[in-house]
């Protein structure tokens, strides 16, 4: 009497739109013993097989503390897809003509443009670096933060930047280059708001002066760039894209932000 082989365990698949298979805590050993270690690597190097004609990729998800399955996934030809704080994505083609989507390749920042009721506007001057001279006048703003809405995030950095309370108004430009942070590109968005409060104070790690400007003051300001001069003039002239929200568009306003002309 014949005994059929035993089949190698696999991992239940969890299968994307696009053919890809995910796996992730749920299916990582809960403690790293060498003997968990080597089911676990036992069991993918199982599932690669089962899964290498009947799907495209699969991605492995690693939390911060099984970084010890790294060295293991990479000698079974996973490859570092992208990574935050406590998590690293891996990803392994299992045909040779499988689309792996990018990761993330922009960061965004904001820039406020603030009007005060009589017409003046807003400018910071950012502390010197060490061994440079002070800077020139230009927006207040920052770096937008994960799932933070455009209109939240300029609010959030002119109030941090300068103690000035204000509303959101517009969106009055975009500025992208390839020149960003860890090599990333960068969008820039420049948006109008509207003053709330007039009192002024600097934050001290980063903004050295903060100042009210008539426009012709500052457009007449040598050391100011012709970048925000621009964004001035422009905003002189043109209102800038408004806020719509759309029926039906997705199932939560809280989830989405759609700048238009005003209609």
């Amino acid at each position: 009497m014949s005994v059929a082989p035993v089949k190698p365990a696999v991992f239940d698949a969890v299968v994307n739109p696009y053919q890809g298979c995910y796996l992730g805590p749920a299916q990582l050993p809960l403690m790293l013993t060498p003997e968990n270690v080597a089911g676990f690597i036992a069991m993918l190097v199982a599932s690669i097989k089962a899964w290498q004609d009947q799907y495209r990729l699969i991605w492995l998800e690693l939390p911060a503390t099984h970084a010890a399955l790294i060295a293991p996934a990479l000698s079974l030809g996973f490859n570092f897809h992208h990574c935050h704080s406590a998590q690293l994505m891996l990803v392994k083609k299992l045909q040779p003509d499988s689309y792996v989507p990018l990761a993330a390749t922009h960061s965004i920042g904001v820039g406020g443009l603030v009007w005060s009721p009589a017409g003046e506007v807003l400018m910071v001057r950012e502390l010197a670096l060490p061994g440079q001279k002070a800077g020139y006048f230009k927006l207040p703003g920052g770096m937008v933060e994960p799932q933070e809405h455009l209109a939240i995030a300029v609010v959030r950095e002119v109030l941090e930047e300068t103690g000035v309370h204000a509303t959101f108004q517009s969106v009055l430009g975009v500025r992208h280059h390839h020149r960003g942070q860890f090599g990333a590109s960068n969008l820039y968005i420049v948006c109008q708001l509207q003053a709330q409060t007039m009192a002024v104070f600097a934050a001290e790690n980063e903004i050295a002066e903060v100042r009210w400007f008539s426009p012709d003051a500052y457009l007449g300001d040598e050391k100011a760039s012709e970048y925000n001069k621009l964004l001035l003039k422009s905003a002189l002239k043109y209102s800038g894209l408004v806020p719509h929200q759309v029926a039906g568009y997705s199932q939560s306003a809280a989830d989405h932000e759609i700048f238009l002309p005003e209609l």
